[in-house]
């Protein structure tokens, strides 16, 4: 193996150690504070996250989390319940149902997400702005590398 290669090596190594774990603190930051102030379940945290991203029925959110119809809709039925969902049923066919989130709902995932940005910011703070420069290069690098068709 060349020295080209065993850079490579190291680099794949690196994003595979350290990409899923900044992920992870990040989106635990995100859900312990979203859980925390509905005073709901990480289902049902779930379940609000892909309604807000747009996503306003029971089977489209099993299917995208990959979970059961019955698991989405137990979430739905204690959402609705709590007032952070509402259902409105389809006028031309009334066996869909379309899911929305209230405008508290949608509040306190704003907030929520604003007070992610907070803590993002806060660590990043303490980076040097070469560092941060070297980070946002990296971003792009890895946005062009991995999400570019």
């Amino acid at each position: 193996m060349d020295e080209s290669e065993t850079k490579l090596d190291a680099v794949v190594e690196n994003l595979l150690e350290v990409l899923p774990s900044v992920w992870d603190r990040i989106r635990s930051n995100f859900r312990s504070a979203g859980t925390s102030k509905f005073g709901i379940s990480m289902e049902q945290f779930h379940t609000l996250r892909h309604i807000y991203k747009g996503y306003c029925h029971g089977g489209e959110i099993a299917e995208k989390r990959q979970v059961s119809c019955s698991a989405v809709s137990q979430a739905i039925d204690a959402l609705v319940a709590k007032g952070l969902v509402t259902r409105i049923q389809d006028s031309a066919d009334r066996r869909q149902v379309r899911l929305e989130l209230t405008v508290h709902a949608r509040h306190v995932l704003d907030e929520n997400a604003e007070e992610n940005r907070s803590y993002i910011r806060q660590k990043m703070s303490d980076v040097e702005p070469e560092e941060r420069e070297a980070v946002m290069r990296a971003m792009g690098i890895l946005k062009n590398t991995f999400l570019s068709t």
